[in-house]
């Protein structure tokens, strides 16, 4: 699974652009509200104790840009307020969920407890990798997984014996990663997303300003009250001419998309462009001129 043990004091990863992903996330919420957010139905106390640890945090981490006030929090920086409470009534104005996106940079999903058993129960993805946010709902992660067939088969005990001995504020954090054909973080596969530009030839000498290493940041942290478990997913995106210089790095890289199963090349949506990258990726290993 490659995963690693968290310092809670870098559960969130607020970076210079900040205010970017921001104002990205926040046109997404604003026009495809119901793509970014699905959740299954009375998740509530999870979604709350997640927010309310959120914005704990964020105020202790980050004491000059979040501060609570009364009912809300506030991000100075962004001149932002969000109620992190319901009303009188009970009600919300705001899905929690929806309103813990609005705060950071990284997605967030749960996973709850249905009928004596873990299954997505959705939140905020802004920035999902070519995946609906809502096919997966109320799904187990068996059933998440599904597309590819291997990882079940291999994986499968092993992610559930991880799920079942994570313990609150033990979290852990992996990385994943891809290679696409843009650098638009909205990716849904609903239609909403912003049509995909056409991939380079094999060859084309244009192949590393129009590939792009998407690399995403996975936390996953248990809570006390609910025994929920959250993903954090923060996305990361730099053109493979990052790597122009770093020719080590292309080299894996490429070894990396030679050696990767069809299905899960299929799964990660980068089987179309792959040659190209990895055409680019050898020259850069192999010659430094390319530089």
């Amino acid at each position: 699974l490659g995963l690693r043990q968290l310092d809670l004091s870098d559960w969130i990863q607020i970076g210079d652009d900040y205010d970017h992903e921001m104002n990205r996330k926040a046109d997404v919420l604003r026009d495809n509200y119901h793509t970014a957010v699905r959740v299954v139905p009375e998740i509530e106390s999870e979604s709350t104790e997640v927010l309310d640890t959120l914005v704990d945090h964020l105020c202790a981490q980050w004491p000059q840009w979040f501060v609570r006030s009364g009912d809300d929090v506030v991000n100075l920086h962004r001149d932002e307020r969000f109620r992190v409470v319901p009303d009188a009534n009970g009600q919300w104005t705001e899905h929690p969920m929806s309103i813990a996106g609005r705060l950071v940079q990284e997605d967030l999903a749960l996973l709850v407890e249905r009928e004596g058993r873990l299954v997505f129960g959705g939140g905020t993805v802004c920035f999902p990798n070519r995946w609906d946010l809502a096919s997966k709902l109320g799904q187990s992660m068996a059933q998440v997984h599904a597309p590819v067939s291997r990882l079940n088969d291999q994986l499968e005990s092993t992610i559930d014996d991880f799920f079942f001995r994570l313990i609150p504020d033990r979290p852990f954090w992996r990385l994943g990663w891809g290679v696409l054909d843009t650098d638009e973080l909205y990716q849904p596969l609903d239609g909403t997303a912003p049509a995909a530009p056409p991939i380079p030839d094999v060859g084309d000498p244009t192949t590393p300003d129009r590939l792009f290493l998407r690399v995403e940041r996975e936390t996953l942290r248990r809570f006390a009250r609910t025994n929920c478990i959250l993903f954090t997913i923060r996305t990361y995106i730099r053109p493979l001419r990052h790597l122009a210089q770093r020719p080590d790095d292309a080299a894996r890289l490429a070894d990396a998309l030679v050696n990767l199963p069809n299905d899960v090349a299929d799964y990660k949506k980068i089987t179309e462009l792959s040659e190209s990258a990895r055409h680019w990726l050898s020259s850069v290993a192999t010659d430094r001129s390319t530089i």
